[in-house]
């Protein structure tokens, strides 16, 4: 019996183990994509902080690349919003299954030690 909890163990380790590690790649995308908003944000902050030194215009205004370029910057910021939406309803997802991943773990821990207690009070070594 303890020869196959442990190999259960072995096992529910295992899998534990890959669903941490998926959880930590999702971790990782998205705070990539939360690196780039922020960058984004950035950038258009500086723009504002030039346009104010300027007298608030410059030929980029005048012309307007200044324009074209907000409208870029935000369409760039949505689309990373979204994808970033999506990311974190997966990073859910996955949470989930770690936790229900742990939790097997868990048990089986629990069995083995149970297991292990009843063998040893069976051979007299309590």
């Amino acid at each position: 019996m303890d020869k196959q909890l442990l190999a259960l163990q072995n096992l529910t380790g295992m899998v534990l183990d890959a669903e941490r590690m998926k959880l930590q790649q999702i971790a990782l995308a998205e705070r990539k994509l939360k690196e780039q908003i922020m960058e984004l944000d950035i950038e258009s902050r500086k723009r504002s902080g030039q346009l104010l030194a300027k007298g608030g215009t410059d030929q980029a205004l005048l012309a307007g690349a200044d324009m074209r370029w907000q409208s870029w910057l935000q369409q760039q910021k949505r689309k990373l919003n979204t994808r970033r939406a999506a990311l974190l309803a997966k990073y859910e997802e996955q949470r989930q299954k770690a936790q229900k991943a742990f939790g097997k773990d868990k048990a089986v821990r629990k069995l083995l030690e149970q297991s292990s207690e009843e063998a040893r009070v069976k051979s007299g070594r309590v």
